[in-house]
């Protein structure tokens, strides 16, 4: 369990889990060969062995028998290697199968985006103009300027909240200019928040920082996209639940490996009890998709000091 004076890492991904446990078992092979040799050694067991088999010589080959003991070994290890490879054909289907996942769910973000702006954009734009006739109506009451005034407010409120949404389903940029340009326009859009946010609580300033080593706009729509979503979901993540004032996003591309790394100030969290959370999972789910990995490095608040969180990601481009 994660104590509040150190440090606790615990990555998030399947496919580590699993090597990790092969290695263990495979080190159980030496551990039982040493175990097993100092017992024979101390109670000679060959000398008592050598004993008791003389005595059913003349019926049984007992002598032959190690060989068939290796020959049963060998064989299990036949055995083991051929589970190994099914366990990596599985994990293959399964990143497969995850990787499809995602791009439905991509596919119907931007068929709902499509549709958003298409339909109900054209209602918002209608109502706007219904209204808007109305206001410069001569023969039009004050009251019925002032209602459509309202429903011109009102309208102006739906469309923003609709243009955001679709941003948030399908970002434009990311299409249009590539991911670095996606992100410093994600980015800047979390800073208009807080900048809003400011004017009602002067508490809640959060600087959020964005730094871009390397190229990374010659990517795949699969890879983008998924860098993009790790983003959205870690600053999500975070502005829910840490209390940060400071937010770090740093992203670099060096062949062949691309990192992200994801720091904030705030008041850090139990990585052993709340990584069942949906931006968590949606995180691994999206790295394990790529055959990455995914760690998170975090400490409980100490003395009231912020200590902050760190996400780290390393993907195989």
């Amino acid at each position: 369990m994660l104590t509040s004076q150190t440090h606790q890492t615990k990555p998030i991904n399947a496919q580590n889990r699993y090597w990790r446990g092969i290695a263990l078992d495979l080190a159980y092979v030496p551990a039982a060969f040493v175990c097993t040799y100092a017992v024979s050694s101390y109670f000679n067991f060959s000398e008592h062995y050598y004993v008791w088999a003389r005595q059913y010589e003349h019926n049984l080959d007992i002598d032959e028998l190690l060989p068939a003991v290796l020959a049963s070994l060998l064989a299990l290890l036949w055995f083991a290697k051929r589970l190994i490879d099914a366990a990596k054909l599985l994990i293959q289907k399964n990143h497969a199968l995850l990787q499809r996942i995602l791009e439905v769910q991509e596919d119907e973000r931007k068929r709902i985006a499509r549709d958003l702006h298409d339909d109900l954009g054209q209602y918002l734009s209608a109502i706007k103009a219904q209204a808007a006739s109305l206001l410069i109506d001569t023969n039009s009451s004050a009251e019925a300027q002032l209602t459509a005034k309202s429903i011109i407010s009102s309208a102006n409120h739906a469309y923003h909240a609709t243009h955001n949404l679709i941003c948030a389903l399908r970002p434009v940029a990311l299409d249009d200019l590539g991911l670095s340009a996606a992100l410093e326009n994600f980015i800047d859009t979390w800073r208009q928040i807080n900048s809003l946010t400011l004017q009602n609580d002067t508490s809640c300033q959060v600087n959020y920082q964005l730094h871009i080593h390397g190229d990374i706009d010659n990517y795949n729509e699969t890879t983008n996209i998924a860098i993009f979503r790790i983003v959205q979901e870690a600053l999500t993540n975070i502005a829910k639940h840490a209390c940060a004032q400071t937010v770090l996003v740093t992203i670099e591309s060096r062949t062949p490996y691309l990192t992200i790394t994801i720091t904030d100030d705030g008041i850090g969290f139990d990585t052993y009890k709340q990584t069942t959370g949906y931006g968590l999972l949606g995180m691994a789910e999206r790295v394990e998709a790529l055959a990455g990995s995914i760690k998170i490095i975090s400490q409980a608040e100490v003395s009231n000091a912020n200590t902050g969180t760190t996400i780290y990601i390393q993907i195989r481009v």
